[in-house]
């Protein structure tokens, strides 16, 4: 299982590498910074979806990158489950911004990939945290195998 987490991590860091940091910070940076130049009007004027995506690639899948190899991977699948929210949101809004325009629904092949980060996140969260997982079942099918107390008053529990 160790190698399988080594693996999962190395296919995380090309992930957010190339979709949360490329993609994700420097897209929306550069079309912040030249606007028009690069894009056309109607996506530069939207500052507001350009923030969106920003904060969504930073918060939601650079930093639980961070986190999962600062061996925090719960912290990192709550990180990378709010990036997936900012995701959606995001298509949300591209879409409402390419509503008129036939056969596209803006940059989806840009942050939508992102997606695959979130369950790659909660996968190696799986891997990692297996034991605390396994204790967790049994501890349940203990205590659904614990005798039940007596309604009759009997404090022996059917010991004689």
């Amino acid at each position: 299982m160790k190698v399988l987490s080594i693996i999962l991590k190395i296919i995380e860091t090309g992930i957010v590498c190339i979709w949360g940091v490329a993609v994700g910070i420097f897209f929306p940076a550069c079309i912040m910074a030249f606007g028009s130049e690069i894009v056309p009007a109607d996506i530069a004027a939207r500052n507001d979806i350009m923030w969106l995506w920003l904060i969504t690639a930073i918060v939601g899948y650079v930093l639980s990158a961070a986190m999962i190899f600062g061996r925090h991977y719960r912290i990192a699948a709550v990180l990378s489950l709010a990036g997936l929210v900012g995701v959606l949101v995001l298509d949300g809004m591209f879409d409402a911004l390419y509503v008129y325009t036939e056969n596209s629904s803006g940059p989806d092949e840009l942050y939508l990939p992102l997606i695959f980060a979130t369950l790659l996140d909660i996968f190696i969260l799986a891997v990692e945290e297996r034991s605390n997982i396994a204790k967790l079942f049994e501890d349940k099918k203990a205590a659904k195998e614990e005798i039940a107390p007596s309604i009759l008053g009997d404090n022996d529990n059917g010991k004689e």
